[in-house]
């Protein structure tokens, strides 16, 4: 008498399985549209920051003045860089999902052929998400003169 080697899983084993993953996806979906909404909120500001340390350095390199200048939208609406005296030499588009803010609602800035702000001496950004979210933080980066930036958690006060 010969044994038949059975091969394969039953019925009960393949349920047991695909409840446990049902249970996991559960848990990981909603948590996921966070992680996801925070990571926007994240590279919006290290563009910020890019575009500063962009700017001074050209400034620097040109030895000549160097704006950053809002989209007719705002800041949110994307931004570009141009010597005073030349074409834009970077731009950046729209953002979907985030308000950029500056707190003295200025929609210019510019960098002095020294590295210096010249026009305002200060910035103050605010990043959030467009919709209301208590789950998803808010940035905040603050320039100075000299184009350092520092970026906190929540908004600027």
């Amino acid at each position: 008498m010969t044994m038949r080697v059975q091969r394969g899983y039953t019925l009960v084993e393949l349920l047991a399985t695909l409840a446990v993953f049902v249970t996991l996806l559960l848990f990981a979906v909603p948590n996921f549209g966070i992680m996801l909404g925070n990571q926007r909120i994240k590279n919006a500001a290290l563009d910020v920051v890019s575009t500063v340390t962009f700017a001074r350095s050209e400034a620097v390199k040109r030895n000549a003045q160097v704006n950053v200048s809002a989209a007719a939208a705002g800041w949110q609406g994307g931004w570009g860089v141009a010597p005073a005296s030349a074409s834009t030499i970077r731009s950046h588009d729209i953002f979907n999902g985030v308000t950029i803010t500056e707190a003295g609602g200025n929609t210019q800035y510019q960098f002095s052929g020294n590295g210096r702000m010249t026009q305002p001496l200060s910035l103050k950004f605010t990043v959030k998400p467009s919709t209301a979210s208590s789950k998803i933080q808010t940035l905040c980066v603050n320039v100075g003169s000299s184009g350092r930036t520092q970026t906190t958690s929540g908004a600027c006060s």
